[in-house]
């Protein structure tokens, strides 16, 4: 589905993906920095095609490309899967600055509960993603099981988002900080 705003962060913006973009969400999600930690790559730059048209038109799944303030496309990131209040998020693929990366995660957040008015999300990370595992546990990700992904290993994790919890108060904080200094 595509989301008709920009949504504007102090670092990054996100807008919905659009056929223009299939050569570098293909690019980003092929190349051998995260060829590992994203779900099945296409298997070319047409299929990758088809996958934004399909997305484009489908309900319940938004697909982001990731700019930094420069206007570069830094990232990809995916809500979908809405239903009952949840929504899963991830198709996540980011080569930006750490502070970029953090922000991402906090607008997404932003547009489930305040745009969506879901309560919950939810993340599958393959086991071998070890970082992308302890961002998600960092946040307050609550382990809920094993299971398998693409015929690979991978947790699943649940997020409450009817209250920001300490940690996400204090990447908020920290992130107003950092942007108020680069000013």
């Amino acid at each position: 589905m595509v989301y008709p705003e920009v949504i504007h962060g102090m670092f990054v913006d996100l807008r919905s993906i659009t056929l223009d973009d299939a050569e570098f969400s293909y690019n980003i999600r092929a190349d051998k920095r995260n060829r590992d930690t994203v779900g099945q790559l296409a298997p070319s730059l047409e299929a990758q095609k088809d996958f934004i048209r399909w997305q484009m038109q489908e309900p319940n799944d938004y697909y982001f490309v990731v700019l930094n303030k420069k206007g570069e496309r830094i990232g990809l990131y995916g809500v979908y899967d809405i239903h009952d209040g949840m929504a899963e998020v991830g198709r996540e693929v980011n080569v930006g600055e750490p502070t970029e990366i953090m922000e991402v995660g906090i607008l997404i957040r932003s547009f489930c509960r305040d745009v969506l008015k879901i309560n919950k999300t939810c993340c599958v990370i393959y086991a071998n993603n070890l970082k992308h595992i302890s961002d998600a546990k960092k946040i307050g990700g609550q382990f809920i099981r094993m299971e398998k992904r693409s015929g690979r290993d991978a947790l699943y994790f649940e997020q409450d988002l009817t209250s920001d919890n300490g940690v996400i108060k204090k990447i908020k904080k920290s992130l107003q900080i950092l942007y108020k200094g680069a000013l």
